[in-house]
């Protein structure tokens, strides 16, 4: 297998504020965390973890052949999981790279995954994170983040507003980080700061501390379900696909 300095982490938390067990709801005939686990696993990563706090969980991904870490469930974020989860990982000492991908990306594409790792390594950016251009219809929905960023695509600053302001085409952040070993340990050491809290966007945390975040470009926007007006858009895109046997 290829990248055997990489570990990708999947953080799943049972209990949700606005989709009550979201990791466990069925999109077809498979639960949501299933259906991301099978997504990253096709990135064929030997080091490929779920980080979670539920049995249930856990054992639907032993079902199909993962690799689980438990979590405490008063973890704050789903970096402070990956972070806890990354240190239970057996001979970490040969990990200099870690993915966190969330777990409510039931589509995420592999690609878009390996990219990050290729660009992290290639790169001497703290941490790496994709984005897609995308029209303003396209990313007006309040629960989307846009960042602005310089001309070699260095982050600049991420906003739950549309940035830079004016502007008819923008940058979609996906919530995915592909993070060096010291950058994630870093990361979890700082306190959260002024912009962080006020965006809400845990990755100003990093910008406000110094730190680089570099960007890569993808080609698609992957479904992200946190309510459930997102969850029947990814029951209704799989069966789309479906009838079209993809």
């Amino acid at each position: 297998m290829q990248h055997q300095d990489v570990a990708i982490i999947i953080p799943s938390r049972l209990s949700s504020t606005r989709l009550k067990q979201k990791p466990l709801q069925l999109i077809g005939s498979i639960t949501l965390i299933e259906r991301v686990f099978k997504q990253v696993n096709q990135a064929n990563l030997e080091h490929t973890y779920v980080a979670t706090d539920s049995e249930e969980i856990a054992n639907i991904i032993k079902k199909v052949g993962g690799k689980v870490i438990f979590t405490d469930s008063a973890i704050p974020t789903g970096t402070d999981r990956t972070y806890e989860a990354f240190k239970l990982i057996p001979n970490n000492q040969n990990i200099n790279y870690i993915v966190n991908v969330q777990g409510d990306m039931p589509f995420i594409e592999p690609s878009s995954i390996l990219k990050i790792i290729e660009y992290l390594k290639n790169s001497e950016y703290d941490i790496v994170t994709p984005v897609v251009k995308v029209d303003r219809e396209s990313v007006e929905a309040s629960s989307n983040v846009t960042v602005a960023v310089d001309s070699a695509g260095k982050a600049l600053y991420f906003s739950r507003s549309l940035i830079p302001n004016g502007a008819e085409e923008f940058l979609y952040h996906v919530g995915m980080y592909g993070f060096r070993k010291n950058a994630l340990e870093k990361f979890v050491s700082l306190k959260p700061t002024f912009l962080e809290k006020t965006e809400r966007l845990e990755q100003l945390r990093v910008l406000e501390n110094g730190m680089t975040i570099g960007t890569c470009l993808v080609e698609n926007v992957p479904i992200s379900v946190d309510t459930e007006e997102d969850f029947k858009k990814a029951v209704k895109f799989y069966e789309n696909i479906s009838k079209l046997g993809l």
